[in-house]
């Protein structure tokens, strides 16, 4: 690959994107890699800017900065027919990069940017959320409801690197936790009805900054994967917390883990929902997998 344009998110990790970004800049020029770029200036804005280059014949892609901005770069890459119109790359200087450990790629940023110029092809699996009212986005890690998502916010609010934000997100969070009742289908057949502490529905293993939520899970395998955390108490949660990062919490008994390749979670009070981490509207929503839908370079 010879031609990319480069999204930048220069407020990822704290602004040290922006100061990673010029040692990085002449990386890729010494590689030899052609390419523009431009940085994001808000909210949305890592959408825009994929969007534009896709439509510009841009066959590259590439996202530098966080798990979010990520995000929004492959919701700016798929059609209306759920495929990328050019090949994505990822340079991840966020938080948790927890989509680097889930698509196989370098969490180095140095290395990163030399697997643009010298790395392969490889399509992998995308979920989509859709909600009532027909709004779409993709999704690269999970989608989750209930607790999770209001820790999502939490850390999104508060900024940080690391596991950090995540745990110090959890321990905040759980003063006003109480379970609430959701129904879940999977493939159009019901599978769940009772209180639950959050639904998170799994493309890759680890979200939240390294948590093994799904250790199974392989964004290509063609399905997603469910996770209920149960009517679990506060206490509970406090000791789920460790185990989630080793990936041992899916023998609690109060954990109910399935794979699908449709997911219908809907409740009698709208639940949080979040996207790799970022702020979506409220159940109910529909997940779906998108089988290979993205061209990942890596």
């Amino acid at each position: 690959m010879s031609r990319a344009f480069v999204v930048v998110n220069p407020a990822a990790a704290g602004g040290r994107t922006e100061r990673a970004w010029r040692g990085l800049r002449d990386d890729l020029a010494r590689l030899g890699l052609d390419f523009d770029w431009a940085a994001t200036a808000g909210p949305g804005g890592a959408t825009a800017l994929a969007r534009r280059a896709a439509a510009d014949g841009w066959p590259l892609v590439v996202s530098v900065g966080g798990d979010g901005t990520l995000n929004e770069v492959v919701n700016g890459l798929v059609d209306a027919d759920g495929r990328a119109g050019a090949a994505l790359g990822v340079i991840g200087t966020g938080r948790g990069r927890d989509a680097c450990a889930n698509l196989g790629l370098p969490a180095d940023p140095a290395l990163a940017a030399r697997r643009l110029v010298t790395g392969v092809e490889a399509a992998v699996d995308l979920g989509a959320a859709v909600w009532r009212d027909g709004t779409r986005r993709y999704f690269v890690n999970a989608c989750g409801a209930g607790f999770d998502a209001v820790v999502a916010r939490r850390v999104a609010a508060r900024g940080g690197s690391g596991t950090v934000p995540y745990v110090r997100g959890v321990l905040e969070a759980l003063r006003a936790q109480r379970p609430v009742p959701i129904e879940i289908e999977l493939d159009g057949a019901p599978a769940w009805a009772g209180p639950v502490t959050a639904a998170v529905v799994a493309n890759g293993a680890r979200y939240g900054g390294g948590m093994r939520i799904a250790p199974a899970a392989d964004p290509a395998d063609g399905v997603l994967d469910l996770v209920v955390l149960g009517a679990l108490g506060r206490l509970e949660l406090v000791w789920w917390l460790p185990t989630v990062y080793r990936g041992e919490h899916l023998a609690h008994r109060r954990i109910f883990t399935r794979r699908a390749r449709e997911v219908v979670l809907r409740a009698a009070a709208p639940l949080p929902t979040h996207l790799d981490g970022e702020a979506t509207p409220p159940t109910p929503v529909t997940l779906r997998v998108a089988p290979g839908a993205l061209r990942l370079r890596r």
